[in-house]
């Protein structure tokens, strides 16, 4: 068995084509090692900074009221099982209290969801905070 096949540059016996695919390939490989790298360097890595607020459009189906609210994630971590409390408070009792739980909140992203209440959020105040969450 001769290994004279071998000792020939295998790459230099490919068409155009191959050669061109190739090199693209490899170029595409360091660029997206290179990205991966420089997002590992470049971030700061500030925790989960979570912040809620409700939305301004109340809208009323029968009895019910349904009050939009927004999470947000202004950290640099992702977050999971983020778990927020509204809360419907008439003179001084709080009359209604909701609870919701967001499964995955990454960094810089905003989630909406809606409460909904059977008293009129309009005649007392309402109030929404995040209560805890986990890190994945």
């Amino acid at each position: 068995m001769s290994n004279k096949a071998y000792s020939d540059s295998s790459f230099s016996r490919r068409s155009f084509p191959e050669k061109l695919s190739f090199t693209i390939a490899i170029a595409l490989l360091a660029v997206l090692i290179s990205l991966i790298f420089y997002s590992w360097f470049t971030q700061s890595n500030q925790p989960p900074i979570l912040s809620a607020s409700f939305g301004q459009k109340i809208r009323q189906v029968e009895q019910q009221y349904y009050v939009p609210f927004t999470v947000t994630n202004k950290g640099e971590q992702a977050v999971k099982s983020v778990r927020i409390i509204g809360k419907l408070t008439i003179g001084k009792t709080i009359e209604q209290k909701g609870e919701q739980e967001i499964n995955f909140l990454s960094r810089d992203e905003s989630i909406s969801g809606v409460f909904i209440f059977t008293h009129d959020p309009q005649a007392g105040e309402l109030d929404i905070r995040v209560t805890g969450y986990k890190l994945p």
